[in-house]
């Protein structure tokens, strides 16, 4: 098989915490974080229950990588500034926002210290629109991470993106890549022969039987990328 994956780390295993209730987020970050390395702050339950989620997920995991998925569409300083001082170490954005947007939010991940992830989950032509961005920074600070997204209310004709991943990887010059929606562990092989850095499983992980079992099948099958 072709691949198109570069030298370059085992891929972090995200988690989407999109739940209503910040205690229900809790009791599935506890039965899941062992096998996981980034806990995100799904955009329902930042909606449901405000920043403090961040706060509360970074303090209760302090070890673990915490992204704030605030798909911001504007304010982008504001915004970021607010996740980061959260204590978010990564905040989405959305790609298709303007580009002084991004650029704002660029550079409030300056000042704080945060990564910014474009979410080109709203992109119809996601390889034009990250194609568009790559150049875009402040004070030299880039895009850190692109998402090739399905959302959710696209997933029941769409399986993983791995078309636009493909299209998105051809790319020269792209940031690293994390790949999200309906995403399963027999998807997993097909996604590591691409450059992706972040894998973020949802409903894949949060809505199985056994969550936990979930979570150590996908970060094992993620982990044999080192073999």
């Amino acid at each position: 098989m072709e691949t198109h994956r570069k030298e370059q780390q085992v891929p972090l295993l995200q988690v989407a915490l999109d739940f209503e209730s910040l205690d229900d987020a809790l009791a599935m970050a506890k039965k899941v974080a062992p096998f996981i390395d980034i806990l995100e702050a799904g955009t329902p339950l930042i909606k449901s229950e405000g920043i403090r989620v961040i706060q509360t997920l970074k303090k209760v995991y302090p070890e673990k990588l915490v992204c704030a998925d605030l798909k911001t569409a504007d304010a982008g300083y504001l915004e970021v500034q607010m996740a980061a001082q959260a204590k978010a170490d990564i905040v989405t954005i959305l790609a298709d926002a303007y580009d002084i947007t991004i650029i704002e939010a660029l550079r409030a991940a300056h000042e704080f210290h945060v990564e910014i992830m474009a979410d080109l989950i709203m992109s119809r032509s996601p390889a034009i629109t990250l194609a568009g961005l790559i150049d875009l920074n402040y004070k030299k600070t880039k895009l850190h991470y692109a998402a090739v997204h399905s959302g959710l209310d696209r997933q029941a004709s769409r399986r993983a993106p791995l078309l636009e991943l493909e299209l998105v990887a051809r790319l020269r010059d792209h940031p690293k890549l994390a790949v999200a929606g309906g995403i399963r562990v027999t998807d997993i092989p097909k996604i590591l022969s691409y450059p992706v850095d972040i894998i973020i499983v949802g409903g894949g992980i949060t809505r199985a039987q056994n969550p936990s079992k979930a979570a150590e099948k996908i970060q094992n099958a993620i982990q044999k990328s080192k073999l």
